[in-house]
C-alpha cells in the first residue's frame, strides 16, 4: 500500500506522513513540486494513491496532475487545498484529480478518502511498468519488442533505444545531445548526424507500418512522442 505525499510544509508532511504510516501505508514524502515529479516518476507503478497540497511554494499544482497521471497511470490522486471555491474543485477534478479535501480536514476525514481511494486503485487492472505505448505503437522493454497496432516492427538496435527513450516519457522533449549520452553515451562527437539520421530511419519505418504514432520535432529544440 504505497502513497505518495506532497506537502510543502515540513511540520505538516511529518505529521501526516506518520499518521498514514500507523495505518499500514508506505509514505513516500516530497517538499517541492520538482522533488514530487522525480519521486513519482521513479516510483511508476508502485503508487496507488497520491495526496497533494494545491499550492506548493506558491507554485500551483493543478499541472502537477496530468504528470501524476502518467507516471503513476494506476494511481488515485487527492487534491488538499484552502481553496473551497466550487469552480476551484471542479477545474482539478476535470484534471485527473479523484478527490478534493478543503482545509482545513480532520485526520480521520483524510484517512477515510485515503482507505477510499486505495480500494478503488486496488480495483483497477494492474499496470505493466516495462510496456510503454503511445497510440497504436507499443515497446516492450523486457521482450525488446516494438509492435505497431500488434504487428511486429522491425528495429535497429539504435533505432529501438531512441523510441525507448522518447516512449518512456510522451510529451517530453529530448534536445540532441540527451538523445547522445542516453543512446549512445555520448560517444559521437556533438557535430556528428547520427540523431537525425537514425530519427529519419526510425519515421520511415512507423510510416511504412502506418503507425498513427509519430516521433515529432523542432528546429533547435529537440524531440518528442505524444501520448
Amino acid at each position: 500500500m504505497s502513497v505518495v505525499l506532497i506537502e510543502d510544509e515540513k511540520r505538516v508532511l511529518t505529521f501526516l506522513t506518520e499518521a498514514l504510516r500507523k495505518e499500514g501505508y508506505v509514505v513516500h514524502g516530497a517538499e517541492t513540486y520538482e522533488e514530487a515529479e522525480k519521486t513519482l516518476e521513479a516510483l511508476a507503478a508502485e503508487v496507488e494513491v497520491i495526496v497533494m497540497d494545491r499550492l506548493l511554494h506558491r507554485t500551483d499544482a493543478l499541472s502537477l496532475i496530468s504528470k501524476a497521471k502518467r507516471f503513476c497511470p494506476g494511481a488515485r490522486i487527492l487534491m488538499l487545498s484552502a481553496i473551497n471555491d466550487p469552480t476551484q474543485k471542479a477545474a482539478a477534478l476535470d484534471l485527473g484529480a479523484d478527490d478534493y479535501l478543503g482545509k482545513p480536514f480532520s485526520l480521520v476525514e483524510l484517512s477515510a478518502r485515503v482507505r477510499s481511494l486505495h480500494r478503488r486503485a486496488s480495483d483497477r487492472p494492474k499496470v505493466d511498468p516495462y510496456v510503454f505505448a503511445a497510440k497504436d505503437l507499443q515497446v516492450n522493454a523486457i521482450e525488446h519488442k516494438v509492435t505497431v497496432g500488434g504487428k511486429p516492427l522491425d528495429l535497429s538496435n539504435k533505432e529501438y533505444l531512441l523510441l525507448l527513450a522518447l516512449i518512456q516519457h510522451p510529451g517530453r522533449v529530448f534536445n540532441k545531445f540527451q538523445l547522445l549520452d542516453k543512446v549512445w553515451d555520448a560517444q559521437y562527437d556533438v557535430e556528428s548526424n547520427v540523431v537525425e539520421a537514425t530519427v529519419k530511419n526510425l519515421r520511415k519505418k512507423l510510416a511504412q507500418a502506418a503507425a498513427r504514432a509519430e516521433v515529432l520535432s523542432r528546429r533547435n529544440i529537440g524531440y518528442w512522442i505524444e501520448a
